[in-house]
């Protein structure tokens, strides 16, 4: 997890007690697997660090369109719809749903 701007690693391993094995008594260890959670970890919170800069990023959009809410118009239902090159932006009224895709991408934001 993320704590105020700072990545967050995997905790330090802890050793399993010496003499003491069976069934419930000690959590497996495939090395492959914490190998690879480690990883995951490692590459979310990288992700998770960037959120704050894609949000005021967002906002910011969000503002340029109300700001020039005249010049692209809306339909009837309070649509704003903006196009340049292949990007189609489309803010929708009520909650500010903003979307932004690719002509040429299926994928939402």
């Amino acid at each position: 997890m993320q704590a105020k701007g700072k990545l967050t690693m995997s905790k330090k391993k802890q050793l399993d007690l010496p003499g003491i094995k069976g069934p419930g008594v000690a959590p497996k260890r495939i090395p492959e697997i914490d190998k690879k959670a480690d990883q995951y970890i490692r590459e979310r919170d990288k992700r998770c660090e960037m959120t704050p800069r894609e949000i005021a990023a967002k906002g910011k959009l969000i503002d340029a369109i109300h700001k020039h809410k005249d010049e692209i118009g809306a339909d009837k239902n309070g649509e704003i719809v903006y196009r340049y090159d292949d990007v189609v932006i489309t803010l929708k009224p009520g909650k500010e749903l903003l979307k932004v895709r690719s002509l040429g991408d299926e994928s939402e934001e």
